[in-house]
C-alpha cells in the first residue's frame, strides 16, 4: 500500500469524487454489485476493478453506509468486526505482524493467528523471507557499505521479491480463498521498485 502523500493516491484521491456524488443507497448499491463481480478470485491490488471499489468502499466507511443497513451484505461474503462491511481481506507483505487487511477501513480484519495453522505456517514463512529480501532497500550506514555495490544489491533483491510475489501468488496466496470467497494481495513493493507489470509471467502474456 502507498502513502496518502503519495502522487498516485492524490490521483486515486481525484478519481474518488465520482463516488462522493452517489447518495447512500445508491453507493450502497454499487458496492454490492461490484462484490458480485469480484466474487470467487484472488484479486491484485492493482486491477482497475479493485481500484474503483478501494475507492468507493473509502467513502462509504467515512459515511458508516454499512451501519445504516440500507443493503444487506450479499453472501457469501460475511460481515467484518473492524466496520461491519462485507468481509474482503487485502493480504501484504505485513502480513506476519499486521494480518489481513480490511479493504473498507484499513485496520486488521484478521489476525495471521485467527487462521487456521498450516495456512498460518506457510503465510509467516513467505512474509519473514520477504522481509530479508525487502530489508536491503532499507540498509544505511555500516550495513549498507558492507554490500560493496548497493545498485546491484537492489537490482538482486527486487529480482528476488518479484519471483517471491509470484510464487506467493501462485502458491500460497490461492489458499486463502478456502477462507474467503475473494482475496486482494498487494502485487507491487515501491521501495525495490517492483511494479505489478513486472510480476506477469510468459504464460499470461
Amino acid at each position: 500500500m502507498t502513502s496518502p502523500n503519495h502522487p498516485a493516491d492524490r490521483l486515486w484521491s481525484q478519481y474518488g469524487v465520482l463516488f462522493q456524488r452517489f447518495d447512500d443507497l445508491s453507493l450502497a448499491r454499487w458496492l454490492v454489485q461490484t462484490l458480485g463481480h469480484l466474487n470467487g478470485g484472488l484479486w491484485p491490488y492493482s486491477h482497475p476493478l479493485v481500484g474503483a471499489y478501494k475507492l468507493a468502499a473509502q467513502g462509504a466507511n467515512q459515511r458508516q453506509i454499512w451501519l445504516k443497513r440500507l443493503v444487506d451484505i450479499p453472501n457469501p461474503f460475511g460481515g467484518a468486526e473492524c466496520c461491519r462491511s462485507p468481509l474482503l481481506p487485502l493480504v501484504t507483505r505485513d502480513v506476519a505482524e499486521s494480518g489481513l487487511i480490511c479493504m473498507h477501513c484499513n485496520e486488521t480484519v484478521m489476525p495471521l493467528d485467527d487462521l487456521p495453522r498450516e495456512l498460518r505456517g506457510h503465510l509467516r514463512e513467505w512474509a519473514t523471507g520477504y522481509a530479508r529480501i525487502h530489508r536491503v532497500a532499507h540498509l544505511d550506514g555500516p550495513e549498507k557499505s558492507a554490500v560493496g555495490d548497493f545498485d546491484q544489491a537492489l537490482d538482486d533483491a527486487a529480482d528476488r521479491a518479484t519471483e517471491s510475489l509470484r510464487r506467493a501468488r501462485d502458491q500460497i496466496f490461492p489458499r486463502l480463498l478456502d477462507q474467503f470467497p475473494s482475496v486482494i494481495w498487494e502485487d507491487h513493493d515501491e521501495c525495490l521498485e517492483v511494479r505489478p507489470e513486472d510480476l506477469v509471467t510468459m504464460e499470461e502474456d
